[in-house]
């Protein structure tokens, strides 16, 4: 499991919300959702990823540093990283003084050959006066202000099972166990993590579910398929 799975696993099994773990680790609610989406890109500050890390781990009751090993950041270049993990040694290089000699001298012929070319073409543009500023244009009365659409986050949702039940479970599009789905053996707990998580359940009245730690009780009856999202209502 990667390293975000594995927090947002152990927080639905603990039954705490994003919001309750922010409160407790004083480690905002949005960089918590980061690092369980393995998205640390996202944090407005990258270099902290580790500390994060560290503090969130400790609250849900994990070990932080194998968690930390395995973390690898990248920031928007993936050429980059932000500090966690083994870094590429930097080639030195020499520079001697004719080397600095000859590229200031580059430099002041290039600075004066721009300038020469830009008064160049001053003289040649015609002379207009000032540019009138358009006023911008307004709406039309009436038109609506569109809504700031709200940011997905990843949810838990755990499947507890009283009885032999074949599911079948869709992450984000993806599918978790082929076309075939997955026998669960009576008294099986298993959690998924994501975005958009589909069930589908061959005994629906046996299957119980829970989203963030919150009981949402059977699934339904017979045959039942259901999705959860962030909002899914209990």
């Amino acid at each position: 499991m990667r390293v975000g799975e594995v927090l947002a696993a152990k927080r639905g099994e603990r039954g705490l919300t994003i919001e309750q773990a922010a409160a407790a680790t004083r480690v905002r609610a949005e960089h918590l959702v980061a690092l369980e989406s393995d998205q640390l890109v996202r944090l407005q500050a990258p270099v902290y990823a580790k500390g994060y890390l560290r503090t969130y781990a400790r609250y849900l009751g994990l070990d932080p540093e194998p968690l930390v090993e395995s973390l690898e950041v990248e920031t928007q270049d993936p050429r980059r990283r932000i500090g966690i993990g083994p870094q590429k040694q930097r080639r030195n290089f020499a520079i001697t003084t004719p080397a600095v000699v000859a590229a200031a001298v580059v430099l002041l012929a290039s600075g004066f050959a721009g300038h020469a070319w830009r008064q160049l073409q001053a003289d040649q543009r015609p002379s207009h006066g000032p540019p009138i500023a358009q006023p911008p244009a307004a709406s039309p009365p009436g038109t609506p202000v569109p809504s700031p659409t709200p940011q997905a986050r990843p949810v838990v949702v755990g499947v507890r099972v009283t009885d032999v039940v074949w599911i079948n479970v869709v992450i984000d599009g993806k599918p978790q166990f082929a076309d075939a789905g997955k026998m669960l053996a009576a008294g099986s707990v298993v959690y998924f993590t994501g975005v958009d998580i589909k069930i589908t359940s061959g005994k629906a009245a046996s299957t119980f579910i829970t989203l963030d730690g919150r009981s949402l009780g059977a699934l339904g009856a017979g045959v039942a398929t259901r999705e959860f999202t962030s909002q899914t209502s209990p």
